[in-house]
């Protein structure tokens, strides 16, 4: 019986080996496959090949960028597969660039720097908080209008500035605190908290009132508790000396009075050691003022800073390691908010800053700056830039040499 056995297992056996061998191959093989189908290049909605790629910060040479929907999802020097393509051969491609301080009064405002490449703007103060957050929403996704950041009201007195330009505006005073301030600001989704800080008066008025530096400290910490940057009016050596100790986030001025000049190196090492950016909107100084009453020019010459003089303070402040953002302001309605914007990289020139970071002012160094989604082209990040007919990097003036402008995956 036992050998009857013996025999029967050992007809068995080779088929339970080949059974054991045959189910051994096809999980190697299911896995192998498995590997393949893994190893299988994506595909993306479209790539943009061999384009020169400037991201906001580097250089990064020839690339391939792929998006996908609004998005872009790799930058790479490898080959890329796409459902469609585009052949970047000769071309350059930049973040849009971001002007960091405006007043944005009509839709025309969110329109015009847009051809020119200038797709985000960051509003500085606005007297109509209800539009501001209409603006702000349609313009997210809105093909044509620059995207709209904002401050909301910024933070001044009763009678100080600008509520010349705002009446009604809501102001810090007995009835409502500079907390009951911050919150209000807060509820109307500001982006950033803009405080205000005079000292003088324009044209030798008197000087307007203005919040006190108690209040502004108060202001900026509590800005930073909740979460928000805080940005300061201001334009004198005294004022920017004492609220940098306070830490704001950035200054959206720089100096404009000649009585400032010769201007102490504390100003420079105070402002640097603070960590704070500053927004100069000195580019009006290259701007003509043939326009203005004779009276007007006269004043401006003898008491504002010209156009040397602002570059060679640019010149330290960059000098000095603090960053330096692109913005024009309004200007009391002097300069818009396209092409006026490139009086301001103009005098970043004269300044002595290179190609590489003037361009920086206009796009990485915002989105450093106030931490928004802005200036910068990466992975991951809404596939919002600018492609023009050659390097800017050879020569600024190429900045205006656009071939086509996109948002969120999306060109005209």
């Amino acid at each position: 019986m036992y050998a009857e056995e013996n025999w029967i297992n050992k007809q068995v056996e080779p088929h339970r080996t080949n059974i054991y061998d045959m189910n051994k191959l096809l999980f190697f093989s299911l896995i192998a496959l498995i590997l393949m189908g893994c190893n299988k290049p994506p595909k993306y909605d479209l790539v943009i090949e061999k384009v020169n790629l400037f991201d906001g910060y580097e250089d990064l040479g020839t690339v391939n960028v792929a998006i996908n929907d609004d998005t872009i999802a790799a930058i790479t020097a490898k080959k890329l597969h796409a459902g469609s393509t585009i052949d970047g051969s000769g071309k350059f491609m930049i973040p849009g660039l971001v002007n960091a301080h405006v007043h944005a009064n009509s839709l025309e405002d969110l329109k015009e720097g847009y051809p020119l490449g200038i797709l985000t703007l960051l509003n500085m103060h606005t007297g109509l908080e209800e539009r501001e957050i209409g603006w702000k929403t349609m313009t997210k996704d809105s093909i044509g209008f620059s995207t709209l950041y904002g401050a909301g009201h910024a933070a001044t007195v009763p009678g100080g500035h600008p509520t010349q330009f705002s009446p009604d505006m809501e102001t810090i005073n007995d009835s409502l605190s500079v907390e009951d301030w911050i919150n209000h600001r807060i509820s109307k989704k500001v982006d950033y908290i803009k405080i205000v800080h005079t000292l003088g008066g324009w044209m030798d008025e008197p000087t307007a009132p203005t919040l006190d530096y108690d209040k502004i400290k108060r202001l900026i910490g509590l800005a930073h508790s909740n979460g928000f940057k805080a940005v300061v009016h201001v334009g004198e050596v005294e004022e920017m000396e004492t609220i940098a100790k306070f830490k704001p986030d950035g200054f959206v001025h720089m100096l404009s009075m000649k009585k400032d000049i010769p201007v102490p190196d504390s100003y420079y090492t105070t402002i640097s050691s603070s960590g704070a950016f500053v927004v100069p909107t000195a580019g009006i100084n290259l701007k003509s003022m043939d326009g203005l009453p004779p009276f007007m020019r006269e004043w401006i010459s003898n008491n504002l800073l010209d156009a040397t003089e602002s570059a060679e303070i640019i010149k330290k402040m960059y000098e000095a390691g603090i960053l330096i953002v692109a913005g024009t302001d309004a200007q009391e309605g002097q300069m818009n908010f396209g092409e006026d914007y490139f009086l301001e990289l103009e005098l970043y020139k004269m300044a002595g800053l290179s190609n590489i970071e003037v361009l920086k002012t206009a796009t990485g160094n915002a989105a450093k700056a106030f931490d928004l989604p802005i200036g910068e082209i990466k992975k991951g990040s809404k596939a919002t830039f600018v492609l023009l007919n050659a390097n800017p990097l050879n020569d600024l003036a190429n900045l205006r040499k656009v071939e086509q402008v996109w948002k969120n995956g999306k060109t005209n």
